[in-house]
């Protein structure tokens, strides 16, 4: 099972410092996405080999699924399920259309 999560640093030095704390054997993917929509916090995706690092839960942000970058269709169903659990507000409402009618 892989997990993609996605994280914001303070500057791309912490995000370098978390990432070389997992030893250079791991086999999670890393996507360096830098600073974005004008933020200038340095982001990054991890798709994990596994369940996601909570040590790594004070760095992680849900937006608006799956925001500018993800790893296929797969990872970034799991990545909107998970953020709808996390939360509930951010689930799109869909109203529906209602016809007027129109008096003649």
């Amino acid at each position: 099972m892989r997990q993609f999560r996605k994280y914001e640093f303070g500057s791309k030095g912490a995000a370098s410092t978390k990432i070389n704390a997992l030893g250079k054997e791991h086999n999670h993917i890393i996507a360096h996405l830098g600073e974005i929509e004008g933020s200038e916090s340095y982001h990054i995706d991890v798709l994990w080999d596994g369940k996601a690092d909570p040590n790594w839960d004070k760095q992680m942000i849900w937006c608006e699924p799956v925001g500018l970058h993800t790893f296929g269709a797969k990872a970034a169903q799991e990545y909107t399920a998970a953020c709808y659990d996390a939360n509930p507000d951010m689930i799109p409402v869909f109203e529906e259309e209602v016809e007027e009618e129109i008096e003649e």
